[in-house]
């Protein structure tokens, strides 16, 4: 059985309604999980568990009785008073006898329920009842809702993303908006500005400013990205059978610049030493190269002799080539780690945390998870050379500063042939300021492996927790696994992953199915029955139509592989001051 403790604290410390119910069904979950292939939220606020044999058990509705008094408007009358709900005090182990552990819900009306834990499984009947036991929890959170003013409070923005039904729905704060500049009075999306940074992470100007540039004169093109907390709440779920963890139905994606009960600060914002830092610096264009011997900007189209040395920098600036894998020696994950670190303390090559982030904000701003329709297409629709690095010049979406959209017209190059391509699919994409997240090339993502033993499907994802301990061989120490397996076959994805609590962050897929639009619109490639590591590839290159998109995962590329389709991109990470 599971140490239900941790399960226990989470949900005396839920606030919201479905925090609470999300935190009751991983607690039953957890209690038995061998017994059970469900816990979903059905009509009427009801429980609904399934177990192996078939059997499905209902509970009474999550619902309590109406809040307290409402207040009194600036010219209406007074609300009606509601009774008070009456919630859970406390869920303690109350005795032991043998096997059988006995744990106690008291109610804050004093009354009391008992259930047993023998060996390690919880009866059908007593699941049942305890499932029964909180049909009142609801309306004592609803008070606490009231005087926290979750609803009321502007800057909580969400999106619920029904996977089975294909629908999006807009919670808290974003009902009622639209993706621009509805969103530009939140700090985590206006908040986002194009800026020209040192090597020493010094901010020199804003985009706007006087001496703003985009050709690399005044430092790296980044985006300012202000810290944020977000909440993510599994609504609905299913056991994936065929690997780890679960496959999310429905749920609930929340961001707030301010920490209320319940959000965590994303994990994008913590620096080397795990302190919380307010900003981060994504890249503003894909990572092009600075060849430090020849003092110049490389094309590796052109440019047959080049390869990584020290001293070399991977760089954001407009007008130049992304560089790849094209040349022997340029273009694997390592490869681009280094050329970022050798700009100074906290140049890292794009990680999962930063990419995480960035993908967070795009669903909830844009009401969806397929970015293609979203926001626009991007370069996904160039006809190939393998001869060549055929993706496009950056820099094209630079009239658009810190908006999104797509851009008027893009240069792409071949080999030293330039073409101006105004068509859809082959003109630049930018989200707030990020040209390109997806399409263009491919973009090495650091700090994730996909590993499995040959018994896990395509593999879990295993994320690292230090900046300085990247390895691109390790499923231990500084990596952690998130909890659930990706997809063991290619497709377009279905449904994503859920597993650890602790990555409810990590947007990767566990289930296919889906197909070009919907529900997430994007294909992730895989290998099944995955026995080493892979590396983990995101958003597709200049030929992968509406397959590529902010969720499209190359996920079946082995350590150390390079290819000319592949780049990267910097990440700055500031160093939180030292306290005295």
């Amino acid at each position: 059985m599971a140490n239900i403790q941790t399960y226990i604290d989470a949900i005396l410390e839920a606030v919201y309604g479905e925090q609470v119910r999300s935190a009751i069904a991983n607690a039953i979950l957890a209690i038995n999980d061998a017994a059970i292939t469900s816990v979903v939220l059905g009509a009427d606020n009801k429980l609904v568990i399934t177990f192996e044999d078939g059997h499905t058990y209902t509970s009474a509705s999550l619902k309590g009785d109406k809040g307290d008094t409402g207040q009194t408007g600036a010219t209406g009358a007074t609300g009606a008073t509601g009774a008070t709900g009456n919630g859970i005090a406390s869920i303690e182990l109350y005795s032991t006898s043998g096997s059988a552990k006995t744990y106690r819900i008291t109610y804050t009306n004093g009354n009391h329920f008992d259930f047993v834990v023998t060996d390690g499984e919880v009866s059908a009947a007593e699941l049942q009842q305890v499932a029964d036991r909180v049909e009142t929890v609801e309306g004592e959170v609803g008070n606490i809702n009231a005087h926290l003013g979750f609803l009321g409070n502007n800057d909580v923005v969400g999106i619920q993303v029904d996977y089975e039904n294909k629908t999006f729905t807009r919670l808290a704060s974003a009902v009622g908006k639209t993706a621009g500049a509805d969103f530009d009075g939140l700090t985590p999306f206006g908040g986002r500005r194009r800026c020209n940074v040192a090597n020493d992470g010094t901010i020199n100007a804003y985009y706007g400013d006087e001496g703003y540039t985009e050709d690399g004169s005044n430092g790296q093109v980044m985006v300012y990205q202000p810290k944020f907390y977000y909440l993510v709440t599994p609504i609905k779920f299913d056991k994936n059978t065929s690997g780890l963890g679960y496959h999310l139905r429905k749920a609930n994606y929340y961001v707030s610049s301010n920490k209320y009960t319940g959000f965590k600060l994303h994990p994008a914002f913590y620096d080397a030493n795990g302190n919380e830092v307010d900003y981060i610096l994504l890249s503003a264009y894909e990572g092009s190269m600075w060849d430090a011997s020849a003092e110049a900007y490389v094309n590796d189209s052109v440019d047959t002799s080049i390869a990584y040395a020290s001293g070399d920098l991977l760089c954001s600036v407009a007008g130049k080539k992304p560089i790849s894998g094209l040349r022997t020696g340029m273009g694997t994950k390592a490869n681009f780690e280094a050329m970022s670190n050798n700009r100074g303390s906290g140049w890292h090559l794009e990680t999962i945390k930063a990419t995480s982030a960035n993908q967070l904000l795009m669903i909830v701003e844009i009401g969806m998870m397929n970015t293609q329709t979203g926001i626009g297409r991007g370069i996904d629709s160039i006809t190939d050379n393998s001869s060549y690095n055929c993706s496009s010049l950056t820099g094209s979406t630079a009239s658009l500063g810190n908006g999104s959209g797509s851009a008027a017209s893009t240069v792409n190059e071949k080999g030293g042939t330039e073409t101006t391509e105004t068509a859809t699919g082959k003109v630049a994409v930018t989200y707030r300021g990020v040209e390109n997240p997806w399409g263009n090339i491919w973009k090495h993502i650091q700090g994730v492996n996909i590993w499995g033993n040959g018994s896990m499907a395509g593999g879990q994802p295993y994320v690292c927790n230090d900046l300085s301990s990247f390895n691109e061989s390790s499923h231990s120490g500084h990596y952690e696994g998130a909890g659930f397996t990706i997809p063991n076959a290619s497709g377009y994805i279905k449904a994503m992953g859920y597993g650890n609590p602790d990555f409810d962050w990590l947007l990767m897929p566990s289930e296919i199915g889906g197909d070009s639009s919907l529900p997430v619109g994007d294909y992730c490639y895989v290998t099944s029955n995955l026995n080493g590591y892979k590396i983990a590839l995101l958003g597709g290159a200049w030929t992968h139509g509406a397959g590529g998109g902010g969720f499209g995962w190359g996920c079946n590329y082995g350590v150390g592989y390079r290819s000319r389709s592949i780049g990267g991109r910097l990440l700055y990470v500031p160093t939180a001051p030292a306290l005295n």
